[in-house]
C-alpha cells in the first residue's frame, strides 16, 4: 500500500517582497498621517491662539474707538470732519448743537450749507485752509452764537491729505468780556477828560448864575429881568448836564442796602404818572409774583429806571405804550447746594426802535441822535448796571419798538426763601 504525500507550494519571493513593501508603505503612510494630524492639531492651536489675539486686538480697538468717541462727545468744542470735496463725514454732539444739524442730516452735506456764506470755503465748498494760516481762527455768527473756527488737514501716515477737520469754539461770552474790557478802558479815558472839563466849566458857570441872580434883583425893566432869568435857566440846564457828566466820570462806590425792585418801580411810576399822561403814553406793569430784593443803591436805581422811561418817552413822540415786566430766574445747583437767582427787568416801548447801525453804540458816552442830547443818558444807565454787578442789553421787536432788559443778581438771603415756579 502506497503512502500519500502532502504537496506544499513553493514560496514566491516576488510576491513576498511585494507584501513586505506594501506593509512598509502602509507603515510610512500611517506615520505620515500621524505627523499630519500632529501638524494639523498644532496649526489649529496656533489659529485658535491667533483668533484669541485678533479678538482681543479687535476688542481693544473697539474699546479705544469707543473711548475716543466718548472723548469727542464730551468736548465743549464742536468737531466735524469733511472729505476733500467738502462733504461732512463725522461730527460730535457739540457741533450738532452749534450748527443746528444732527449728524445724520449733516452727513454728506457740504460744509457751506451748515455755516452759510461766512464759512471760509473754496469755490467747491471745501474748507479753505488758507484762512487758518499760523493757527489763526475765523469768527462767525451762527444761531445766536459767536463761533471761532479752526481748520487743519487730515493726513494719512504717508502724508497724503484725505480730508479736513474743523474745530468750533463758542467764544460768545469771551467776546462780551473783551468788549466790556475795551469799553471800560475807553470810558476810563473819556471819563477822566470829562471830569477835568466839567470842573473847569463849573466854576465860571457858578459865577454867571450868581451875577445873573443879582441882576434880577437890581433890574427894574421887566424885559431885562426876563433876559437875566433866561440866563439863570440856561446855567441850571448846563449845570445839570455837567452833573450827569461828573456822575458818569466819577469812580463811584455807593452804599449798598437791601432794595425791593417792585417797590422802587411803583414809586417811579407814581412819580412819572403826570408826565406819561401828558405825553399820551399808556404804561402797563406786570410784576413777578415774588418781590425780588437786591443789594443796591436806591437813588442810583431810581435814576436808572427814570432814564429808561425817559428814553422810551422820547422814542414815542406821538404817544404809545410802555410795558414794564419783572421776571425771576432761579438756577439752583443741587450738587453745589447753591442758589443763583436773577431778576430781569424789561422796559418795552412801541416807538420807532433802534437803527441797526446804532445798536452797538447806544451805551457809548456822548453818542446821541438827538439835537440837544448829551449822549450820557444810556451811558449812565450802563454804569449804574455795572456798579450793581448786573447786565443790560437792547433789541428791536419785529413789529416795531425796542426793549431794554436789565438783569441783577438777587440777594442770596432772598433767593433761599423761595422757589421759583415754572
Amino acid at each position: 500500500m502506497e503512502r500519500a504525500t502532502k504537496c506544499v507550494p513553493d514560496k514566491n519571493p516576488f510576491l513576498q517582497q511585494s507584501f513586505e513593501s506594501f506593509d512598509r508603505a502602509t507603515a510610512r503612510m500611517q506615520k505620515a498621517f500621524a505627523g499630519l494630524e500632529e501638524k494639523f492639531e498644532a496649526i489649529n492651536k496656533e489659529l485658535d491662539s491667533k483668533n484669541i489675539e485678533l479678538q482681543k486686538a479687535l476688542a481693544d480697538k473697539e474699546k479705544m474707538g469707543s473711548y475716543l468717541q466718548n472723548i469727542l462727545e464730551s468736548l465743549t468744542t464742536g468737531v466735524l470732519v469733511a472729505d476733500l470735496e467738502g462733504k461732512i463725514t463725522m461730527m460730535n454732539r457739540c457741533a450738532e448743537v452749534f450748527t443746528g444739524f444732527s449728524r445724520d442730516n449733516a452727513r454728506g452735506k457740504n460744509t457751506n450749507l451748515l455755516f452759510g456764506d461766512e464759512f471760509p470755503s473754496d469755490p467747491k465748498g471745501c474748507l479753505d485752509l488758507r484762512h487758518f494760516d499760523g493757527g489763526l481762527g475765523k469768527k462767525i455768527r451762527l444761531k445766536g452764537r459767536i463761533l471761532e473756527l479752526f481748520g487743519s488737514a487730515v493726513k494719512s501716515k504717508t502724508g497724503v491729505e484725505t480730508g479736513r477737520v474743523v474745530v468750533l469754539r463758542d467764544v460768545t461770552r469771551l467776546e462780551k468780556l473783551e468788549k466790556r474790557v475795551k469799553r471800560t478802558e475807553k470810558l476810563a479815558a473819556m471819563g477822566e477828560t470829562a471830569a477835568n472839563l466839567a470842573h473847569e466849566i463849573r466854576n465860571p458857570l457858578g459865577s454867571i448864575g450868581l451875577f445873573a441872580s443879582l441882576l434880577i434883583k437890581e433890574l427894574k425893566d421887566k424885559k431885562n429881568r426876563d433876559r437875566a432869568s433866561h440866563i439863570i435857566t440856561a446855567v441850571k440846564d448846563m449845570d445839570n448836564k455837567i452833573s450827569n457828566m461828573l456822575m458818569f466820570a466819577r469812580d463811584q462806590k455807593p452804599l449798598m442796602k437791601e432794595v425791593s425792585i417792585h417797590n422802587l418801580l411803583k414809586e417811579i411810576i407814581v412819580f412819572s404818572e403826570q408826565i406819561l399822561w401828558k405825553e399820551d403814553i399808556i404804561l402797563t406793569a406786570n410784576y413777578e409774583d415774588i418781590d425780588p430784593v437786591i443789594a443796591g443803591n436806591a437813588e442810583m436805581l431810581k435814576q436808572l429806571f427814570l432814564n429808561l422811561m425817559l428814553n422810551a418817552m422820547q422814542a414815542m413822540p406821538g404817544g404809545g405804550n410802555l410795558y414794564i415786566k419783572t421776571k425771576i430766574s432761579d438756577n439752583n445747583d443741587e450738587k453745589k447746594e447753591t442758589h443763583n437767582s436773577n431778576v430781569e427787568i424789561s422796559f418795552m416801548d412801541t416807538g420807532t426802535g433802534i437803527p441797526d447801525e446804532n445798536m452797538k453804540k447806544i451805551f457809548d458816552p456822548f453818542f446821541t441822535t438827538k439835537e440837544k442830547g448829551t449822549g450820557l443818558g444810556l451811558a449812565i444807565v450802563h454804569n449804574i448796571v455795572d456798579i450793581h454787578s448786573g447786565s443790560i442789553d437792547a433789541e428791536n421787536y419785529k413789529d416795531g419798538g425796542a426793549v431794554f432788559n436789565i438783569t441783577f443778581p438777587v440777594m442770596e438771603v432772598q433767593s433761599s426763601r423761595f422757589k421759583v415756579q415754572g
